[in-house]
């Protein structure tokens, strides 16, 4: 039985191999009580002292010298160190040979990253793991998610968005969107041009071009690191986005876990936060703690924490543009790339979640809804406005 449980400090062992709740591997190094003189500002408390097996450029990462003292000697950017409580005994390898037997051939070109997601997101309960793996993959059989569909050039055009080549401090792979094109068009008018199975495949798109950067990688890159800006975005509190809104949440968590490493919602009305309260029910809370609210103006102040300077995209203050360059295009630019098969509205019919599009049919929103949307928005007024209504958008 795997058991996946914080290190009883008592327990703790220099030599002893361990991950995070992020599932990376290292090995103890040291643990004990940090000096406070040289690191005033760490937490009371017994710390470990791990050397990763993969170095990443993050600021929180180090050679074992912490607050001008040396703890322990590995390489640059290898070294860390967590509070017991967010140390685990190394279960990954474990996991893996359980879940390749049983699953044999059908995850045969996984890489053992992947495997370890889905026991992430399940805290290593593998009955657990089991069930969400045996619908994963009857949802891949359905719905046939790829990397390289086609979808009209308009729709990147109404929704720009891209791959960079660049990564953040944790190696997440920088990927930036522009909803409804920093107000080009509303997201009513956005949804009745595609309707909303389209969009959901053109999503499924965008998370399995990351997926295909992670595998050419070898997973050095983990996740992806979202960066979404919300200039001229306001947002509709109608029945028919929630409920969109809801699905992507839903749709992500049960067949990308672990996929995002942060999300950033850079020139952020303060209107979209009311709709996020919403939102957020229908998102664990691990994802929760993922998501960052970045007020105009603070694009680069804040971003620079989290990655280079030089990569923080152009809408957020940055100077680069490589998000619109590399990677632009969604999908395949070969029409005869279509899809023919079912929509996401019947391969997810079976996923266990209440209520999901009861309001809307696979060409768009429903006439009753169409007619109803303007008594479900939210009224403001300020720089995200015009005449005092808000425009609509979806998450």
């Amino acid at each position: 039985m795997i058991m996946f449980a914080p290190l009883d400090k008592k327990l703790v062992k220099v030599g002893m191999r361990v991950q995070d709740r992020y599932g990376l591997t290292g090995t103890v190094k040291w643990f004990g009580e940090v000096d406070k003189k040289s690191n005033p500002l760490v937490e009371k408390g017994a710390y470990v002292g791990i050397e990763f097996d993969e170095a990443t450029p993050s600021p929180m990462r180090n050679d074992g010298k912490w607050g001008g003292k040396r703890y322990f000697t590995c390489d640059p950017g290898k070294g860390g160190f967590l509070k017991s409580k967010m140390v685990y005994p190394e279960v990954n390898p474990t996991a893996i040979v359980d879940l390749r037997q049983r699953y044999g051939n059908k995850v045969a070109d996984w890489y053992d990253f992947e495997l370890v997601k889905f026991c992430i997101a399940r805290k290593f309960d593998m009955q657990a793991v089991y069930t969400m793996l045996d619908n994963h993959l009857e949802w891949l059989e359905k719905f046939k998610p790829s990397h390289d569909e086609y979808f009209p050039d308009s729709m990147c055009e109404d929704y720009p968005c891209g791959y960079g080549s660049a990564c953040d401090y944790d190696n997440n792979i920088i990927y930036c969107e522009r909803p409804c094109n920093a107000g080009r068009l509303t997201a009513n008018e956005y949804m009745e041009r595609y309707s909303p199975a389209v969009i959901m495949r053109w999503h499924a798109c965008v998370m399995e071009m990351g997926k295909k950067i992670m595998k050419e990688s070898n997973y050095k890159y983990k996740r992806v690191c979202y960066i979404v800006d919300l200039t001229n975005v306001g947002v509709s509190m109608s029945r028919s986005f929630i409920s969109f809104g809801r699905t992507i949440a839903s749709v992500d968590q049960a067949n990308y876990p672990e996929h995002l490493g942060r999300l950033f919602l850079v020139n952020c009305p303060k209107v979209f936060t009311l709709v996020w309260r919403l939102l957020r029910l229908f998102i664990d809370a691990e994802t929760n703690r993922k998501v960052n609210f970045v007020p105009p103006g603070d694009g680069v102040k804040y971003l620079k924490q989290f990655m280079p300077e030089e990569v923080i995209p152009d809408f957020a203050g940055g100077p680069s543009k490589a998000w619109r360059s590399k990677g632009s295009r969604v999908g395949s630019t070969d029409p005869l790339n279509a899809f023919k098969g079912v929509t996401v509205f019947q391969a997810v019919a079976s996923d266990g979640i209440p209520d999901r599009f009861d309001d809307m049919d696979e060409e768009g929103l429903s006439q009753e809804e169409k007619k109803s949307n303007s008594n479900g928005r939210l009224d403001s007024s300020g720089p995200n406005s015009e005449d005092g209504n808000v425009k609509d958008s979806i998450l």
